[in-house]
């Protein structure tokens, strides 16, 4: 398809290669417009607050923030990425009236992707606490859920070496089963239980294939 850019939408400096060349079908008429954005918007998962380096800061306003209120009524999949800023997550990643989560109606899917899970003994030293991040993205994830109006359905997935059995996983769970939403799971998650060495953390059965 002529719009797809085959990832998830994110602030990324990509976005000036590929994306350019397939937006441009916006401008041909007004009708190709109407049908267009249509298309764009409900045809990829956009992704809730950045991750790039460039646009990964205390001051960095998520791509959500940034659309039109007829672009966001038009998105059907959103992505929450966990993992970057673990022990130090910017400011600017919290879940406020400026993403206007509210007005995007026709969303029914939420995609929450894990990296690590910084709660395992592992971290120990480096974390502010053990609990630390495990709170942080279960409010965060919490708050989503309950402005997203139209949400169903929640999917994990993340690194082989966040495991289902885990703190962190544990709560975010316990927050979707409280909203009453139905919980899927991805093609990555570890069914294994967490790695209790760093050596089974960076075994290659626990690492991610990327």
């Amino acid at each position: 398809m002529a719009l797809s850019l085959h990832r998830t939408v994110d602030l990324d400096q990509v976005n000036n290669f590929d994306a350019p060349e397939r937006l441009s079908v916006f401008l041909t008429s007004r009708r190709m417009h109407e049908e267009a954005y249509h298309v764009f918007y409900g045809g990829h998962t956009f992704r809730i607050f950045p991750t790039h380096w460039r646009f990964f800061g205390h001051k960095s306003q998520s791509v959500l923030s940034r659309l039109p209120t007829r672009y966001r009524k038009a998105l059907v999949s959103l992505e929450l990425r966990l993992g970057p800023g673990w022990s130090n997550p910017p400011t600017s990643w919290r879940v406020t009236d400026r993403l206007a989560l509210e007005d995007m109606s026709a969303v029914r899917k939420l995609m929450v992707f894990m990296e690590c899970d910084p709660s395992h003994d592992i971290f120990r030293g480096f974390r502010p606490a053990r609990d630390f991040f495990t709170n942080f993205a279960g409010n965060i994830l919490k708050e989503i859920v309950c402005r997203l109006p139209s949400l169903e359905a929640v999917q994990f997935d993340g690194y082989p070496s966040v495991s289902r059995d885990g703190p962190l996983m544990k709560r975010l769970t316990d927050e979707v089963k409280r909203s009453e939403k139905k919980i899927t799971w991805g093609s990555d998650i570890s069914l294994r239980s967490s790695p209790q060495t760093f050596e089974d953390l960076h075994d290659d059965s626990y690492l991610s294939k990327d």
